[in-house]
């Protein structure tokens, strides 16, 4: 590991973490805790520290601020060249809130737009082209995206519930019952950057629309019959009988259906082009939680994942694990289970199919530990957790931001990811302190620094 140290100001050493216990609380924001509980702090553990004696510092600051702004900050997020904070404004005796928009890296103040959904956190923002897409609202009946123009905040249209984007951000797949309870409904293609009709078709049956490959749009019908369409037209491109179905879904360039075969539940993996069947396997779980990790498909296993190769259907790495969440450029593995999972693989799965013999077992070397940051094409274990109490999201284009804070007013000390690998940690430098809620990309960190202010750094390696 690789750690360099970046001293812009207090010249003082980080201290080592404290030893501390662990857990798991959901994919998609994980909060993994060492020594004690602290919403949004992040403590740099051993792992990170064991090499900070005998670094060199580097030639200049690594570590510049960029912009500081005072606001009540609840919800921060990166998305591209933006960055979107939500915060609460007091109007007499109620309290409003806005959505505000930052540029990256310069941290100027570009618009700021009432937010209407007080109640509610970011779900997710993507930026696609000149638009933004939010979506404010969570839980059933409630969810919608409002696609908001990049340069001025404007909305430009709003989407309702269960809205499906073609893989080139292009169109957005809409599904509407046709009446209440209904199984027929009416599919709308729409221009994401306007909100303009494409074009439209009529579903006679309940029918699971997805994200094709190159723009187009997947549909699945529960009779079996599936269509591909041109995203942008609508026109059919291909139509099969992929037989009985159950679930499907689309990720890591693959449909993926659940059937029954020989009186055994599996999953059948086909070309979302061709709708060409490419493999079927048995699996134990089969309405669980198969994700896409990266360029692979990861299957549970027991008490272990299996990363499986979207085009052959065979096994490419497997770890001891319960969950594999993917965060654009590292994947993070995750151990319910008190010893952590670490119990080594069996050579075959005991199900009718074996192991394959080139798959790596990264069992070996995983070690304990609610949470690892792991290789993508290997599964190898490139950074324990188990000694940082950190807070991450789910963003393709963030980098791992870690940072530890001894005292409640004292410095924090803040480390990344490279872009030479995750396996390459880097101090980047110290801030005062009290920070929190950090989140960062491939040149910018933003903190909150107490409760009334949000501070933007840069850093460059």
């Amino acid at each position: 590991m690789v750690i360099e140290l970046g001293l812009a100001r207090h010249p003082e050493s980080p201290p080592s973490p404290p030893a501390g216990r662990r857990w798991w609380r959901s994919p998609q924001r994980t909060r993994l805790a060492a020594g004690r509980a602290r919403p949004l702090a992040a403590v740099v553990g051993l792992a990170l520290l064991a090499g900070l004696a005998g670094a060199a510092p580097p030639s200049g600051p690594l570590l510049v601020q960029v912009a500081s702004h005072q606001v009540k900050a609840r919800d921060i997020v990166l998305a591209g060249d933006r960055l979107l904070v939500t915060s609460a404004a007091a109007q007499g005796s109620a309290t409003t809130w806005q959505l505000s928009a930052y540029g990256v890296p310069d941290g100027a103040l570009q618009w700021t737009v009432p937010f209407d959904a007080a109640s509610w956190r970011l779900r997710q923002v993507r930026r696609i082209g000149d638009v933004v897409l939010v979506d404010p609202r969570s839980g059933p009946g409630t969810g919608s995206t409002v696609v908001l123009d990049a340069q001025t905040g404007q909305t430009r249209w709003v989407a309702p519930d269960g809205l499906v984007l073609t893989d080139d951000g292009r169109t957005a797949l809409i599904d509407e019952p046709d009446d209440a309870g209904a199984t027929s409904s009416t599919l709308r293609a729409v221009d994401v950057a306007t909100g303009d009709e494409l074009w439209r078709a009529d579903l006679a049956v309940p029918t699971e629309v997805l994200a094709g490959s190159a723009g187009q749009a997947l549909l699945v019908g529960t009779d079996g019959w599936a269509q591909v369409r041109d995203g942008r037209d609508g026109t059919v491109l291909r139509t099969a009988d992929l037989g009985e179905v159950s679930r499907p879904d689309s990720m890591a360039g693959a449909l993926l259906l659940r059937q029954w075969r020989g009186g055994e539940l599996g999953v059948t993996g086909f070309d979302p082009t061709t709708l060409r069947q490419l493999w079927h396997r048995p699996v134990r779980y089969g309405p669980g939680r198969i994700t896409g990790c990266g360029e692979l498909i990861c299957f549970p296993d027991d008490t272990r994942i299996e990363a499986v190769d979207p085009r052959t259907g065979r096994t490419v790495w497997r770890v001891p694990a319960d969950l594999v969440v993917d965060f654009g450029s590292y994947l993070v593995a995750y151990s319910v289970s008190a010893d952590g999972g670490s119990g080594a693989a069996a050579d075959g799965d005991g199900r009718g199919y074996p192991a394959a013999a080139a798959a790596a077992d990264a069992s070996a070397d995983a070690g304990s530990g609610s949470g690892r940051i792991i290789d993508p094409g290997t599964g190898r274990t490139l950074l324990p957790l188990s000694a940082w109490e950190t807070e991450l999201e789910g963003r393709g284009d963030a980098t791992f931001v870690g940072y530890r804070q001894p005292t409640e007013t004292g410095p924090a000390w803040l480390a990344v990811l490279s872009p030479a690998g995750p396996e390459t940690v880097r101090m980047i430098g110290s801030v005062p302190g009290p920070v929190g809620g950090c989140v960062g990309d491939r040149g910018t960190i933003v903190c909150r620094l107490g409760a009334d202010a949000i501070s933007i750094w840069h850093y460059e390696f």
